[in-house]
């Protein structure tokens, strides 16, 4: 698994990783990202993660792994499902992440998303905050 997309530049920063085949304004799935400083992204997920879409999370996740210096904010409060092929990606990001000495955290308040750690054993793996105000002081702010 390659953890750095070659065909991507730096200013693909802000765009939107869609499904394939999906027409505008239906997509199932966005992966947006935001650096709020040099060593701080923060990578927004909104949608439906499953086996069609996990691929997008993956690519998304995984082109600004390779921009991001040493903290990364994955926010899913704007996930509406999140099943077991997005686990998978979490998990491969997560250890991606540690490999290159980048600091990682979920934000979620979802009930069911929640479950969904606790019952896989994945709350005590991962760093998550209810919001994304926390997860940043956690980090050390943007600001370092």
């Amino acid at each position: 698994m390659t953890a750095v997309l070659s065909s991507v530049s730096a200013d693909d920063l802000a765009s939107t990783v869609v499904p394939p085949g999906r027409p505008p304004g239906r997509d199932l799935l966005t992966v947006e990202a935001c650096p709020v400083s040099p060593d701080t992204v923060v990578i927004t997920v909104c949608g439906e993660v499953d086996l069609h879409t996990s691929p997008s999370l993956q690519v998304g996740l995984f082109t600004h792994l390779g921009y991001t210096r040493s903290r990364l904010v994955i926010d899913l409060t704007g996930v509406g499902f999140f099943g077991a092929a997005g686990l998978t990606v979490l998990l491969a990001a997560r250890a991606a992440a540690t490999t290159s000495g980048i600091a990682m955290c979920l934000v979620t308040d979802a009930r069911p998303m929640l479950r969904l750690l606790a019952v896989t054993g994945l709350d005590s793996v991962f760093d998550v905050h209810p919001d994304l105000a926390e997860a940043l002081s956690g980090l050390g702010g943007p600001d370092g």
